[in-house]
């Protein structure tokens, strides 16, 4: 797996965990979508928060490279929207939470993805999410 801007530290489990998502894909694709429900997720009841990972695939065909990713939740207090929370552009070379605005890339930055990525994957380890697999 390949980052084509923004630097930050990619775990084994991470990639083995995307990467089991991308095996079945045919060599013809050229970009997928993944999304990570939890069906139980709602702004009354709380839950997982939904997640989307996009990757294109590259010029070497069996290199895959991360587009975005995006951490949604129920936001607002009186009518609650699903939102972005957390958002990584590779594409676009930007880091971003709602409570802060653009994360510069640096340490801060960098550990506070391993965090993520760490929950993450214990998450889909605890098997809370639906995911469902959308090529383009």
């Amino acid at each position: 797996m390949h980052q084509p801007t923004l630097d930050l530290p990619l775990s084994g489990e991470f990639i083995a965990l995307i990467t089991t998502h991308l095996a079945p894909l045919p060599d013809t694709c050229q970009g997928v979508v993944l999304n990570f429900r939890d069906p139980e997720y709602s702004a009354e009841n709380g839950g997982w928060h939904p997640v989307e990972i996009r990757l294109i695939r590259s010029e070497q065909p069996e290199i895959w490279q991360l587009d975005y990713l995006t951490d949604f939740s129920w936001q607002g207090p009186v009518w609650p929207e699903l939102a972005k929370e957390f958002d990584i552009s590779w594409s676009q070379s930007y880091a971003r939470h709602c409570l802060i605005g653009e994360l510069p890339v640096n340490r801060e930055l960098s550990e506070f993805w391993t965090l993520w990525q760490d929950n993450f994957v214990a998450y889909c380890a605890m098997d809370v999410f639906t995911v469902t697999v959308s090529p383009d």
